[in-house]
């Protein structure tokens, strides 16, 4: 045996006996957290999960079963810009989007539709927004849309499906609403989001009409009823070759993270129980998960420093 040899069989030596302390702390602490959160009564949970995920500007949605925004979620204060969603594959989120300007009382509106995955969560969104002013067509990319205020907000009801299988469904007076279901992979064609937006004058929802014949989706996929703008969000967007490559691997990799995400939280089965679990195992993980719900808080701390 030469002394390469040696030194190796030494080191290896040494090494087992770390690895065994570790394996031991983590076995350890996994006991321990499964045993306080089954220890919890579920009010004690979701008061927990609440605390836990309001920093990111979310809350548990008990009866829809996915974490949902708040109407006072931070990222309000950063409106949104086109470019939050053009990078957005490069944070690990693979989305379809459906942006409907109009104009109405001297402001250009942006109603925005979003299905897809996002990091380890399928989710939906549904975002309202405006410029200060009326501004060119050309311009509606390039803009940044303040989102609404509290008397401007809209009544929402979303409903997100899976090849047909409801993923959620909710409803509220909002001006960002979202559910986003932790654990489950799809891929945006097997997605289907049905909206309803109720504005408060019968003026504006004929003001987005307008805009979503403008955008070029099949006229089929949305309907006026009164104040009402019902939209059926179940096509895809056409991406370029390189982007349709890149949206492919970054959803390898999506899917690989949700099945060790089952895997880290086992053996619970519910949303707050998964959620506790992953915060006291790895809390970074649990950050994250939160963080990508929350694109546009994503970039909003990227451009911002929050």
């Amino acid at each position: 045996m030469t002394a390469q040899d040696l030194a190796l069989l030494l080191l290896f030596a040494g090494a087992l006996p770390c690895l065994a302390v570790l394996c031991g702390v983590f076995a350890a602490r996994r006991r321990k957290s499964r045993k306080k959160i089954s220890q919890m009564e579920l009010p004690q949970k979701i008061a927990l999960l609440d605390e836990l995920a309001k920093p990111f500007g979310f809350f548990y949605d008990e009866a829809a079963d996915v974490i949902s925004s708040r109407t006072d979620a931070w990222q309000r204060k950063s409106g949104y810009t086109a470019a939050f969603d053009r990078a957005a594959a490069g944070a690990g989120i693979v989305i379809d989007a459906l942006p409907v300007y109009f104009d109405y009382g001297g402001k250009t509106w942006l109603v925005e539709f979003w299905k897809g995955q996002y990091g380890v969560t399928t989710g939906g969104e549904v975002g309202v927004y405006h410029t200060d002013e009326v501004i060119p067509a050309y311009f509606y990319p390039a803009a940044h849309y303040a989102a609404v205020e509290d008397h401007e907000m809209p009544e929402i009801c979303c409903r997100l499906e899976h090849r047909g299988q409801t993923v959620y469904e909710n409803c509220g007076t909002h001006w960002w609403l979202t559910g986003f279901r932790l654990g489950q992979f799809s891929e945006t064609r097997d997605l289907a989001l049905s909206a309803t937006v109720r504005f408060s004058e019968t003026g504006m929802a004929r003001a987005m009409l307008q805009g979503l014949r403008r955008s070029g989706i099949p006229r089929e996929k949305y309907r006026l009823c009164g104040s009402e703008i019902c939209v059926c969000m179940d096509f895809c967007q056409k991406y370029a070759l390189i982007a349709r490559v890149f949206r492919f691997l970054v959803q390898r990799i999506n899917h690989l993270n949700c099945r060790i995400y089952r895997l880290v939280t086992r053996p619970f089965c519910s949303t707050p129980d998964r959620l506790l679990f992953l915060y006291y195992q790895l809390p970074g993980s649990f950050r994250r998960a939160l963080v990508l719900a929350g694109r546009h808080g994503r970039a909003g701390k990227d451009l911002h420093g929050v």
